[in-house]
């Protein structure tokens, strides 16, 4: 499944977003993304969300470039289907996104384990390549 980035805006929005952009709740990739944040719920405990699904894509809340950086990411299609596509980023199972300048590799955090167990990657990867397949 191949589906592009999608942001709410392509600018920051003020008082929302500081080093982050939020995805379209809207777009087809927030809407499987979300579907399987819920099936990992069902199973797994996790931490509650700290704020809604997103991008990192600056390191700097003043950064002169995040509008450009957005931009740079917005419908870009992502691979779901790929194993690679996924993985763990400290106690976070994220979805990896493209690279953007002065930030490096991205990602988007599905669920974040914290202090509860966390399952092997092999075992993430084929939760959410078995979720991605059913809605395909």
């Amino acid at each position: 499944m191949l589906l592009p980035i999608e942001f709410q805006s392509t600018t920051r929005l003020a008082g929302v977003e500081r080093k982050s952009k939020l995805l379209a709740q809207q777009s087809e990739l927030y809407q499987v993304l979300e579907e399987l944040k819920t099936a990992i719920r069902q199973v797994y405990e996790v931490n509650p969300d700290r704020m809604s699904l997103h991008i990192e894509i600056s390191k700097n809340p003043t950064d002169a470039a995040f509008d450009a950086k957005a931009q740079s990411l917005q419908n870009q299609a992502i691979s779901l289907s790929n194993r690679q596509s996924w993985g763990y980023l400290g106690k976070a199972f994220v979805l990896w996104t493209p690279e953007v300048s002065e930030y490096g590799k991205t990602h988007i955090t599905i669920v974040y384990f914290g202090d509860f167990a966390r399952p092997t990657l092999e075992i993430m990867q084929d939760f959410a390549l078995a979720k991605i397949e059913k809605l395909a």
